[in-house]
C-alpha cells in the first residue's frame, strides 16, 4: 500500500510564515508538520510515500530527498 500525501499548497491564509517555505513545511515541536505525518502513516505500516509537491516543492524535495533517513521509499 502506498500514501498519497497532498503538500502542494501554497498556503496563503498562514502567511507571513508560508513566504518562504510551503505551509506543511512549517516547523511544530522541532521539525515540520509534514514530518509528523509521514511518522504516523509509517507507524501504520506504510513505507511507501507519493508526495504530491507544487509550491516551494524544492523545500520538500531538498528536506526528504530519497527517504533513506526515514527508512522509506518515495515518489
Amino acid at each position: 500500500m502506498k500514501a498519497l500525501i497532498l503538500a502542494a499548497g501554497e498556503g496563503k491564509r498562514m502567511r507571513p510564515l508560508t513566504y518562504e517555505r510551503p505551509k506543511v513545511m512549517i516547523p511544530i515541536a522541532g521539525k515540520p508538520i509534514i514530518e509528523h505525518l509521514l511518522e504516523e502513516v509509517k507507524e501504520a505500516g506504510i513505507d511507501d510515500f507519493i508526495f504530491v509537491v507544487g509550491y516551494h516543492d524544492e523545500t520538500i524535495r531538498d528536506y526528504f530527498r530519497n527517504g533513506e533517513r526515514w527508512d522509506i521509499n518515495l515518489e
